[in-house]
């Protein structure tokens, strides 16, 4: 059986409820707290749950353990005309391009065209990271 999970809305008034009955002004977030935003993770964007609870991802990063899913599809050439002598001559390894498109759990979608390759480990990196 799946558990209820809170709407995003939910949860912010989780936050502000125990941000208004907290003793102290410095309390560490309580676990039940960072449990909801972990649900959150997979169906809002981080910016848009950052925003909302007023935390920022440095604490996410502290409390919560992400898993970082990167899946691999099969990348398959558009259709073009055959590769000629010129074609290849004028691919070197520093100009070739390809498009990508990454999807990260959270929802977020980068789509590239005419990205350079040796661009590509720096561009996955820094978007799924």
């Amino acid at each position: 059986m799946q558990e209820n999970l809170l709407s995003l809305d939910e949860v912010k008034s989780q936050f502000e409820h125990w941000r208004a009955t907290r003793t102290k002004q410095r309390e560490r977030i309580p676990e039940y707290l960072w449990s909801h935003v972990k649900t959150l993770i997979d169906r809002y964007a981080l910016q848009d749950i950052t925003q909302a609870l007023r935390i920022n991802t440095s604490q996410i990063k502290d409390n919560i353990k992400i898993e970082q899913k990167i899946n691999f599809v099969e990348a398959r050439p558009a259709i073009e005309p055959p590769l000629t002598k010129q074609r290849l001559v004028s691919c070197h390894k520093d100009d070739c391009v390809c498009s990508i498109e990454l999807h990260r759990a959270n929802g977020g979608v980068l789509k590239i065209n005419a990205l350079p390759v040796t661009s590509l480990p720096a561009i996955i990196t820094q978007f799924m990271g």
